[in-house]
């Protein structure tokens, strides 16, 4: 792949050499990450390890994919799946954000738990009213004898 090509993949992408260093990336994945000359400089500190196995696989003929909490913009993480496919000692990384992912799903369980409640009022509503209906029969059949 041509190398202006690769910028406008869109993307997080890095093409990788086998000690990390970032040799291009996409421009997408500027608008995620801060700029560094090597992947392990967007690493958190606790996921580093990870990141270095991912790194000493280039003999794997299978992409390789592991969650790192990866540094953006502002000293914030987040959570990335790192998918890399090796070619000799050439890496080609995708990182796909997932903190994404969860947040959506987390909104979707929420809007559902409403919807849930929702229901569980208009039912708890619905029974009260036939009491109520009940009742009003109940009181009102005594007069109706009369």
């Amino acid at each position: 792949m041509k190398t202006n090509e690769m910028e406008w993949i869109p993307i997080p992408y890095f093409k990788l050499n086998s000690d990390g260093e970032i040799l291009r990336h996409s421009k997408e994945s500027m608008t995620f990450f801060t700029p560094a000359n090597h992947f392990l400089e967007l690493v958190h500190l606790d996921d580093r390890l990870l990141a270095r196995q991912l790194l000493v696989q280039t003999t794997s003929s299978t992409p390789i994919r592991i969650s790192l909490k990866l540094t953006i913009h502002h000293d914030l993480y987040g959570l990335f799946a790192c998918t890399v496919k090796w070619e000799g000692n050439i890496g080609h990384l995708v990182c796909t954000e997932t903190t994404a992912e969860a947040m959506k799903v987390e909104k979707q369980l929420k809007v559902k738990e409403q919807v849930l409640q929702t229901k569980q009022a208009l039912i708890k509503s619905n029974n009260q009213l036939l009491k109520s209906m009940d009742q009003l029969i109940k009181t009102l059949e005594p007069d109706a004898d009369k």
